[in-house]
């Protein structure tokens, strides 16, 4: 057997394959390489060019699991973490089975159900119809990323400032200069701040509405108590300023024979996953999932949206005793996920095109998003542009979910949560370490 050359390739995901490229001389039943098997597919004749497809050294899981308990766990008191292959083989595991609170590693979770009930091509509509008697009524549909003013952002595609132009037209059309404006966001139900929150976090973290604008936020930074409200008000500034007097603003609703006026169109639901996993969006990741409850005529609550996604994660296999799900941002502290669950729906996302938006916007390690500045000492110098992972961070804990290329060029997944610490800064060195352990091992 002469073999010509031999590769090592990467798939769009980034995923390492060995590739040996050659001219079999003989025919063979079985060939023998590193230690791997490979039965052809039928007899080769001297003539054939054939490649063989050889998977990547694994590190041994004794040598990996020394290795992980070797990084400093000081000041942390519960600590989570599992390494698998991208087909599930378990190559380390430390209280896998575990539930923890994830923060933000709840994300994954969030968008991948989002995605897969949505499809990655749904938008969503911000409109305004003639309800009669002189009203217009704004409608909400759920587009995380409207703004006030338009934007040149990818996935702020809507804007009031393009909306009142549009309707401002119309109006004039059809001879109307003065208008009663009310406001619709009913497409969500219940509590707009989660009760399961921590009310110190009223100021400033954002209400979850079907209608707001600047996610949330008001122009001092606070958070809007009434976005919906507040949205119909900077509407009616932009439609005084295009020649339309509005003489009301409250809340009301059109009956489905209201004539629409215009609309704005989100970004797809791809380009907001893509955008929500890489800064870690809260407001966006609760809008996604009441999205994906409305999808299947469930309520668009906390309550609602969350039941939708443990349904979903049970219908995937990905749901484990002790879990415990009321949000989708991760904010709640009594949310409970296992480690083997997060690696798990990072195994699925790696192997199913369908989820190809949250893989793209996992945040990678030393370069982008919520990593950027992540793996950041000599010590995790090895994990620094490999390690593609959602973060997670709430006081006292943070997580880490996603997966890595080896020095040897293997695949792998890893979830690593810790929780009950002095702060989330001494959870990041142990992540990032351990991360970095796994990236640059060979461990055999």
């Amino acid at each position: 057997m002469a073999l010509t050359r031999l590769l090592t390739e990467r798939d769009p995901n980034g995923r390492a394959t060995r590739w040996i490229v050659g001219l079999l001389t003989v025919p063979l039943a079985v060939v023998v390489l590193s230690g791997q098997t490979v039965v052809p597919s039928g007899a080769i004749t001297p003539t054939d060019t054939t490649t063989i497809s050889v998977p990547a050294t694994l590190p041994d899981p004794a040598i990996l699991s020394a290795r992980l308990k070797a990084v400093s766990t000081k000041d942390i008191k519960q600590k989570s973490v599992i390494v698998t292959t991208t087909d599930g083989q378990v190559l380390a595991t430390r209280s896998a089975n575990t539930p923890l609170t994830p923060a933000s590693t709840m994300k994954v979770l969030t968008t991948m159900a989002a995605v897969d009930i949505l499809g990655a091509d749904r938008t969503f509509a911000t409109r305004t119809v003639d309800a009669g008697d002189g009203r217009v009524v704004l409608i909400g549909g759920g587009d995380p990323f409207l703004t006030d003013k338009a934007s040149t952002k990818p996935y702020k595609l809507a804007s009031l400032a393009t909306l009142a132009v549009s309707t401002a037209t119309a109006l004039k059309a059809a001879g109307r200069t003065t208008v009663a404006l009310r406001y619709d966001a009913s497409l969500f139900s219940g509590p707009l701040f989660s009760p399961r929150w921590k009310s110190k976090w009223r100021t400033y973290e954002a209400r979850v509405a079907a209608l707001e604008i600047n996610s949330g936020k008001l122009s001092n930074g606070k958070a809007s108590t009434n976005p919906a409200k507040t949205t119909a008000n900077a509407l009616a500034k932009r439609l005084h300023a295009a020649g339309i007097t509005v003489k009301s603003v409250a809340a009301g609703k059109a009956d489905a024979t209201s004539t629409e006026l215009a609309r704005v169109t989100s970004a797809t639901v791809s380009t907001i996953v893509r955008r929500t996993l890489l800064v870690s969006d809260n407001v966006a990741a609760e809008t996604l999932l009441r999205q994906a409850a409305v999808a299947r005529s469930k309520a668009g609550s906390f309550t609602g949206a969350s039941a939708n996604l443990r349904d979903w994660l049970i219908a995937r296999n990905l749901w484990a005793s002790g879990q415990r799900i009321y949000d989708g941002s991760g904010l709640a502290p009594a949310s409970k996920l296992t480690t083997a669950v997060l690696a798990g729906a990072i195994r699925l996302a790696l192997a199913d095109a369908t989820f190809a938006p949250v893989i793209a916007g996992l945040p990678v390690a030393g370069e982008t998003g919520t990593l950027k500045d992540r793996f950041d000492d000599k010590s995790e110098r090895a994990g620094r542009h490999t390690v593609h992972a959602k973060t997670g961070t709430l006081s006292g804990l943070a997580g880490l979910a996603g997966y890595l290329t080896t020095a040897d060029g293997a695949v792998l997944v890893f979830a690593e949560l810790g929780n009950r610490a002095t702060s989330y800064y001494r959870v990041y060195n142990w992540l990032d370490r351990e991360a970095s352990v796994v990236a640059g091992c060979g461990c055999r």
